[in-house]
């Protein structure tokens, strides 16, 4: 039995002292780009954009043009004023290959400013049933402008007279060439 435990034994040292089998060299993880986006993906003349991206085993990112280099993300956005369409190319730099992907800004022509309502002038606020009063207005960038509910027709083409009943709030709204609008209200109390 002495033998048989010295053999064990003196095998059991023979495997230790062996060197193990060389293990194949880990390739590095290629740089990758999660994501990459314009939000929006359009836009007007002077206006701006968010450029986001997301990148993993990244050591170096740049940003182009102007190539730049941002912050190795999971997840980021960097504003953007595009002066006319432009094509940004992301590379994500690491280890192993890097990543590269591009996105497209649209630039179009500059939209129109919207409308605003300067001032609304009311001859009076608090009026006898059966009087009538003006609402007047001043506006700018509007296309069109009406006040609800509905006015007779004034000398000024910047006016309409009403004759409310009861009080009321009428609105004053005014209309850009997109569909943008800018509102106004004015209560006038009848006694």
């Amino acid at each position: 039995m002495r033998r048989a435990t010295a053999a064990a034994a003196a095998a059991l040292l023979a495997a230790c002292s062996q060197k193990p089998a060389p293990q194949p060299e880990a390739k590095a993880a290629p740089a990758r780009i999660t994501q990459f986006y314009a939000s929006p993906g359009q836009v007007a003349r002077g206006e701006k954009t968010l450029l986001c991206y997301g990148v993993e085993n990244a050591k170096t990112v740049w940003l182009a043009p102007p190539r730049k280099e941002v912050s190795a993300a999971l997840s980021r956005c960097i504003e953007f004023e595009p002066a006319a369409t432009t094509t940004y190319t992301l590379t994500a730099e690491g280890e192993g290959a890097p990543a590269r992907q591009e996105v497209m800004v649209t630039v179009g022509a500059p939209r129109p400013a919207p409308p605003k309502i300067i001032e609304v002038r009311v001859s009076s606020l608090d009026i006898k049933r059966g009087d009538a009063a003006s609402i007047c207005y001043e506006v700018s960038n509007a296309k069109s402008v009406k006040i609800e509910p509905a006015t007779e027709a004034s000398e000024h083409p910047r006016c309409g007279i009403v004759h409310p009943q009861r009080t009321t709030t009428y609105t004053v709204t005014a209309l850009g060439a997109g569909g943008e609008q800018d509102q106004e209200r004015v209560t006038i109390k009848v006694r």
